[in-house]
């Protein structure tokens, strides 16, 4: 049940942002370069919350009962998606983008207590797993929600995209109400005030006093950034360098989507084999070299495109399923949920300053094809920077 709650909270937070993008792209009259600045500008606005609020997140999920939480960001969700079912019939794109940050913060305050509640069911031994399992589930319902944004984005009857929101949201709902109660810290709860300045430094000084939960959030940051990045770019790609329909964004977001669910189950089962210790390395060169090999592909080979963006995919996924279950391992019980605030802070901020870098690339003229290969390439030196910290 707690997979599938998790799952139709993704799958919510994809159909909007993605068909905000997508009907950008294919419904209204947009150039290149504006494309690229307001899909970030989505993306942006998304994450800006989960760097403001997951503090909040975190202590609200240690320090409360994690199920009164949980069911009220789903009525707040069922008001999002009522007000989206207008923002898309009416075409307004401001409307719209306000409700992509808004939907940011429910998701913000939800985190925390998705991650937090695998260790309340289950034993530690079985926590990293647990996560995957859920990752894996949450990402079989993005991969739906991928394809219906991109289908349904593009589409002359907007309602449609509505009406699927809703219903994804009142399944949410539904299945909160009928889950149990989830225990809560007997650790008292400190105040934490309107500044969201205050908390968030209290998270993130007790993420860096372990150097193992330090390095695990460094690096499932910039796995978080890249996936932005790429993810962002890819309507950009199809319509200004593809000159592709939204059919071809659809296939793109899937194969993507599909390759780092795969690489989350594969990594949850490699994590427990002798390879383990290799993994980090291994998937960092994989990734920049499969990003150099998507410049020679882009446009000539689109099979070739696809399996490129297939293995990039499939190996952060692996790279993403090694540090979580560092990341779990590393961090005390009564400490879940703030150190996953801290992991959303770190990895809000990398995804909000990579997609300014790639708006900024884009802007000087840089092709959205060298932009994500100089990313993809980028993830050598930050894991050489995390494994530098872990052993420190």
């Amino acid at each position: 049940m707690h997979c599938v709650i998790g799952a139709s909270n993704a799958a919510f937070d994809v159909m909007l942002k993605n068909s905000v993008i997508v009907f950008m792209a294919f419904r209204g009259d947009i150039d290149a370069e504006r494309l690229s600045w307001l899909a970030s500008l989505a993306w942006m606005l998304f994450m800006a919350p989960f760097f403001l609020f997951s503090a909040y997140g975190g202590y609200l999920g240690d320090h409360i009962d994690k199920k009164r939480l949980a069911l009220g960001l789903r009525y707040a969700d069922i008001a999002i998606a009522v007000l989206a079912t207008i923002g898309f019939y009416i075409g307004n794109l401001p409307v719209l983008l306000t409700l992509v940050f808004a939907k940011g913060i429910t998701s913000t305050l939800y985190s925390p207590i998705k991650y937090s509640l695998v260790s309340d069911l289950l034993p530690p031994p079985a926590q990293g797993v647990g996560y995957a399992v859920v990752e894996a589930a949450s990402m079989a319902a993005i991969l739906c929600a991928t394809y219906l944004a991109a289908i349904l984005g593009a589409q002359p009857d907007r309602r449609m995209i509505g009406l699927v929101v809703l219903a994804i949201v009142a399944v949410s709902l539904v299945l909160t109400i009928a889950s149990p109660g989830c225990k809560k810290s007997g650790a008292s709860s400190p105040k934490l005030g309107i500044n969201p300045i205050r908390p968030m430094r209290r998270i993130i000084h007790l993420a860096m006093q372990d150097r193992r939960v330090l390095a695990s959030i460094v690096a499932l940051s910039w796995y978080w950034a890249l996936g932005a990045v790429y993810l962002s770019n890819v309507a950009v790609l199809v319509r200004y360098t593809l000159f592709g329909t939204e059919t071809e964004v659809a296939s793109i977001l899937l194969i993507f989507t599909l390759g780092v669910g795969l690489g989350l189950g594969v990594g949850s089962w490699l994590n427990r084999g002798r390879m383990a210790r290799y993994l980090a390395d291994a998937t960092a060169v994989i990734i920049a070299g499969t990003g150099i090999d998507l410049q020679f592909s882009i446009p000539f080979s689109p099979n070739r495109m696809l399996i490129d963006f297939f293995i990039v995919a499939l190996a952060s996924g692996i790279y993403a399923s090694h540090f979580s279950s560092a990341l779990y391992q590393a961090t005390n019980e009564s400490e879940k949920s703030r150190i996953f605030a801290a992991n959303n802070i770190a990895s809000s901020f990398s995804i909000v300053l990579a997609l300014a870098i790639s708006t900024l690339l884009a802007r000087l003229g840089v092709p959205v094809t060298a932009c994500l290969g100089l990313f993809a390439v980028a993830t050598l030196p930050i894991t050489c920077l995390v494994l530098a910290i872990k052993r420190r």
